[in-house]
Order: structure tokens, then sequence, then C-alpha cells
């Protein structure tokens, strides 16, 4: 079965569909790094939340396992998560909106 050769605009279609770019006010080098260290953040925070449980806990007594685990389970996390890549022809459409918005007279 022998594939349907496209046209330059079925290609070109199919581009703005399936290409994704990062519509976060960074540099797509820049939220590479950006990424790391919140993800980065949200490890160390967390780490530091329980390592805080822990010689609060530990302060003159010994604890039990039980009343350890519990204090560890109830320490939450930050949230965060990676916005979504937006795909091309949205975002060229959002960066036209801009340009249109930004050229407009000030009054």
């Amino acid at each position: 079965m022998k594939k349907r050769r496209r046209t330059p605009r079925e290609k070109k279609e199919l581009s703005l569909d399936r290409d994704c770019r990062n519509t976060v006010a960074e540099s797509p080098w820049g939220a590479r790094a950006a990424i790391a260290r919140r993800k980065r953040w949200v490890n160390q925070s967390y780490r530091k939340a329980v390592h805080q449980e822990l010689s609060a806990l530990s302060g003159g007594e010994p604890a039990d396992a039980e009343t350890v685990e519990s204090a560890v389970a109830a320490t939450l996390r930050h949230g965060w998560r990676k916005q979504a890549d937006v795909p091309l022809r949205r975002a060229l459409g959002l960066r036209r909106s801009r340009l249109v918005r930004d050229e407009a007279p000030q009054d």
C-alpha cells in the first residue's frame, strides 16, 4: 500500500497542528532550566518539612514508629506542574493578537 503524497498546504496544516510551542514568558532554554529548578525546589522543601517534623518529634524522649510514620505521611508537598505546550497554530494566533494589541494607538 503506497502512501499518498501530501501537498505543501497539507504539510503546513499538519505542522501547525502537531508542532507545539512554550507560551510561558520564557525562552525554550530558560524553560528547561526553570522546570528543573521548580522540581528541585518542590523536593527540597518537602525534605526540609519532613526533617523539621522528625526533629520536633525527637526532642526529648524517643518517639514510637507509628507516630513518626503518621507525622511524615501528614507532611504535604508543594504542588507544581509544567504547563502544557500549545499547538503552533494557537501560539501564532496569540502572538498575532499581542502584536495587534501593542500596535493599537494609545489614547
